[in-house]
């Protein structure tokens, strides 16, 4: 089976529109993933906050893979009681 590649100009506005939103989703979870990463403790985070950078650059996997396992459960100290 022979691939055909297209190019940009050769796509509809609705399939231009899929892409550019989910480029967008992607640098957006990215993003949001490296701020939190970069806010979080070493303590606070399952592995070496270094890979997590990395990873967090594959698609959509790594920001996903990040939310899910990267991250320690955050422990609220209980309210002190007068």
């Amino acid at each position: 089976m022979r691939h055909t590649h297209r190019h940009w100009r050769e796509l509809s506005r609705t399939e231009q529109g899929a892409i550019v939103a989910a480029a967008a989703l992607q640098v957006a979870m990215a993003a949001d993933a490296w701020w939190d990463l970069s806010r979080r403790p070493a303590e606070s985070v399952r592995g070496p906050k270094g890979a997590w950078a990395l990873a967090i650059a594959v698609n959509f996997l790594g920001p996903l893979a990040y939310r899910r396992f990267g991250r320690k459960p955050v422990v609220e100290p209980e309210p002190a009681h007068p």
